[in-house]
């Protein structure tokens, strides 16, 4: 990466993920999500971030959108999540508690000072982030962006590809 100065005009945009991928201090690769994962980051004019990522091969439920809406919501329909089997349901928190861990979104405000981008988080699904800033250095090639943010212990590499 350079240390170009980047501005918040090019970041502007829906971006598509190509590649993410975290490289430790013996230069192991490993893949958070998969080497496939579908993801994609949004930056708008008015300086807001909306950030998905899940790996790919996620397991459905195994649940009618009535039951999900159900137990999203807390509201007792005529097709109740009690009518489905103790099997089916215990199944489905399985499943549940697994995808999430192959999810991450975010939403907040973001600023760009030099070569740098800071995610300033209003809305997390881990909620011991909401509040967090977090720092990625940023390059624009064309139309591909790469980000980078660094850990003690590791490095996460992205590549996205312009969208809109």
């Amino acid at each position: 990466m350079t240390n170009s100065i980047v501005s918040k005009d090019a970041l502007v945009g829906m971006w598509k993920l190509i590649e993410m991928k975290s490289i430790d201090k013996e230069e192991t690769i490993i893949y958070p999500f998969g080497k496939d994962p579908v993801s994609y980051i949004i930056y708008t004019k008015e300086g807001y971030v909306s950030f998905s990522i899940m790996m790919s091969n996620r397991l459905n439920l195994g649940l009618s959108i009535q039951n999900l809406m159900d137990l999203g919501y807390g509201i007792k329909s005529k097709t109740s999540i009690l009518q489905v089997s103790i099997f089916k349901y215990i199944k489905a928190i399985i499943r549940y508690f697994q995808s999430v861990q192959k999810f991450v979104s975010y939403t907040g405000k973001y600023e760009v000072k030099d070569n740098k981008v800071i995610h300033n988080i209003e809305i997390h699904v881990v909620p011991d982030l909401i509040g967090a800033d977090l720092e990625r250095i940023v390059e624009i090639s064309g139309d591909t962006l790469f980000l980078s943010s660094s850990y003690p212990e590791y490095t996460v590499y992205s590549t996205w590809e312009r969208v809109s």
